[in-house]
């Protein structure tokens, strides 16, 4: 608290305040330590495209994604895909049983493309002031 409260010009104990009314207020949802992905397995984003979209299948595939532990963030895009996923697998073999076993027999898909990240360029957590 000490160094963030440098930063941005107040005491330790009025950061401290100021921090805890932000997660009190929501803008703060977590506080994590970020791990060396490349030491722990692959990451792999997938883009997916629906070929019968309703409300009802992009829930259904919502409340799915969200309880698939491989997958750490998933977004509703605009543009030619319906979905973006990132995900971290143990290995290539995993990611193919995963992919088998949620995606390829999801009926409503017409279209997964998946990229492989083989080097992080740049990972940045901060938003911009």
């Amino acid at each position: 608290m000490a160094d963030l409260g440098e930063g941005v010009g107040l005491s330790e104990p009025a950061t401290r305040r100021r921090v805890t009314r932000l997660r009190k207020d929501g803008f703060i949802t977590a506080d994590v330590s970020m791990i060396d992905l490349a030491r722990v397995g692959i990451t792999v984003i997938t883009a997916i495209r629906f070929a019968k979209e309703s409300r009802a299948t992009y829930d259904a595939f919502k409340q799915e994604i969200a309880r698939t532990t491989e997958i750490a963030q998933g977004y509703t895009v605009t543009g030619d895909e319906d979905f973006i996923l990132i995900g971290h697998f143990p290995d290539m073999v995993s990611y193919d049983d995963w992919i088998n076993a949620r995606i390829l027999t999801n009926a409503a898909m017409s279209r997964s493309i998946t990229h492989v990240v083989y080097r992080r360029v740049k990972f940045d957590t901060a938003i911009p002031t």
